[in-house]
């Protein structure tokens, strides 16, 4: 739509391409060319069709133990982050350099990675050019 919103059915539809982007990235796939992941997905969606059930069986198993991995290792992660009080955080660049003036940091102290490596070392207590 042109202002932005999009109907339930849309956002569904997002969720399900995003969870399906999700997957090419559990199976190590994410850092692949595009050309050579969609090759790769024509040559499987063709031969998928002609493979016994017992087959696609063995293949989805797999699957749901990779499913049974992640989740796994999930669990423990969510577990470990809330008994350190840990909490994801997204914030722009322009919100960091505010923190970093605010904590008595350069001005402008560049940008990206330098920048946020910078905040870092003043939460931390650390000289910022360290």
């Amino acid at each position: 739509m042109a202002d932005g919103l999009h109907t339930r059915e849309q956002g569904l539809r997002l969720h399900h391409l995003a969870n399906l982007g999700g997957l090419v990235a559990l199976a190590g796939l994410d850092r692949e060319p595009p050309d050579l992941l969609l090759g790769a997905l024509l040559r499987m969606a063709a031969s998928l069709t002609e493979l016994p059930e017992r087959r696609r069986a063995e293949i989805a198993s797999l699957g749901h133990q990779k499913f049974d991995e992640r989740a796994s290792a999930k669990r423990a992660w969510k577990s470990w982050a809330r008994a350190n009080q840990l909490h994801n955080l997204t914030l722009s660049d322009a919100q960091i350099q505010r923190i970093v003036v605010a904590l008595g940091g350069a001005k402008k102290a560049g940008g990206g990675e330098r920048l946020y490596r910078q905040m870092l070392a003043l939460l931390d207590g650390r000289a910022a050019n360290e």
